[in-house]
């Protein structure tokens, strides 16, 4: 049988490059995509160092031609047996009110978020559906259900809790439409992670004043952030076999903030 392999999608990031360790430690070999060439090369050799099997790909998730060209990567190396939608964003620029949120702005954060998901999710699907066994697991957010307050860590908001709504409805619809098939779809939300140092949520996190950041923290029952791990400890297990009865599942990653 040819070897598992998983997808996985903004790989460079520190969500990403923990999920990454995570499905190579569980015996995965991992493609980690992302458009950050230094970043995902420095992600990819930690994997390696820690023993896992790891192959990296320049990829833009928003370019409709790159499901194809990554399918076609990951069947010279092995069979797909699981999809991780990481790639997303809320954009480049904080944008507070509906009427500053323009066109160019509003369709990239739903190409980055949400229809990159569906665009890689079509791809891998008929081969999942071929061997009878699939994972797929989209990264929606704890902002899907809205945010009070000023915009913080998140830049055009409301356009990114529309695309990580929708990720949900996404997530649902496809696992009764796949479950028959051995392919098992689901969702987690995370809340604020902070990554390792020099990621761009911890900065965006650490930019702001001490006042800014003690009132976000105030929200959550932990009294803490999450971390990279934590999200990625989740991740594992519904890309595992240990996870063929859980489908079309949201799942909150929050410190029971939700």
């Amino acid at each position: 049988m040819a070897e598992g392999w998983a997808i996985v999608t903004g790989a460079a990031g520190g969500i990403g490059a923990a999920v990454s360790r995570q499905l190579a430690g569980q015996g995965l070999g991992v493609l980690m995509l992302d458009l950050q060439e230094g970043p995902l090369t420095a992600a990819a050799e930690r994997v390696r160092e820690a023993g896992g099997r790891v192959e990296i790909m320049l990829a833009d998730a928003t370019d409709p031609a790159a499901p194809a060209e990554v399918l076609a990567r990951i069947a010279a190396l092995g069979r797909v047996e699981a999809l991780v939608n990481l790639a997303g964003g809320s954009g480049p620029r904080p944008v507070r009110t509906v009427e500053d949120l323009d066109d160019a702005l509003w369709e990239h954060v739903m190409a980055l978020n949400l229809t990159s998901a569906f665009r890689f999710s079509r791809a891998v699907v008929p081969a999942m559906r071929a061997q009878r066994y699939g994972r797929i697991v989209n990264t929606s957010s704890t902002v899907a259900r809205g945010r009070k307050g000023p915009v913080t860590t998140q830049g055009a908001r409301l356009a990114y809790a529309t695309a990580k709504a929708a990720l949900l409805g996404f997530t649902a619809q496809l696992a009764k439409d796949e479950a028959a098939n051995g392919i098992t779809v689901n969702a987690v939300m995370p809340a604020l992670i902070l990554a390792e140092q020099g990621s761009r949520i911890r900065e965006r996190f650490e930019s702001l004043p001490p006042e800014a950041r003690q009132a976000m923290l105030r929200d959550f029952p932990t009294g803490r952030a999450g971390e990279a791990h934590e999200v990625a400890a989740a991740i594992g297990f519904l890309c595992s076999a240990a996870a063929s009865y859980v489908s079309g599942v949201a799942l909150p990653v929050d410190g029971a903030f939700l």
